[in-house]
């Protein structure tokens, strides 16, 4: 038996031009293990890559400028991507940090306000 993070998927990346246009072609694979593919293909660095752990297997085909195809594997996550124009895919790094959906709110902002507004209109 595999860990879960070692899930017998299918991820193929092609393309050199990483400025027009790549595509990666994904079968069943989870975020995390797309985005280090990409990574090993294009040599950036990823920060946060076990924050993308929980989330559920992919099927997708996506074609365009790497910066794109990383823009939209992470359409859910609040995340950062540095640039540079010294390296060749133009990417030097990709922060992670959380999901941006899903979350509970902040305990402390809902949960006080609705019980003084009750207290005072009574």
């Amino acid at each position: 038996m595999f860990p879960a993070g070692l899930q017998a998927a299918n991820v193929a990346v092609a393309g050199d031009n990483t400025g027009q246009s790549i595509t990666v072609t994904i079968e069943d694979a989870p975020l995390n293990s797309v985005l280090e593919n990409l990574r090993k293909r294009y040599g950036f660095e990823i920060v946060g890559l076990e924050n993308t752990s929980k989330g559920e297997a992919l099927s997708a085909t996506m074609t365009g400028s790497l910066r794109s195809v990383i823009e939209r594997l992470l359409r859910n996550w609040n995340y950062m991507i540095v640039r540079s124009a010294e390296i060749a895919g133009g990417i030097e790094k990709v922060m992670i940090l959380n999901m941006s959906y899903g979350a509970a709110p902040h305990q402390g902002a809902t949960g006080s306000a609705s019980s003084e507004d009750e207290d005072s209109g009574a």
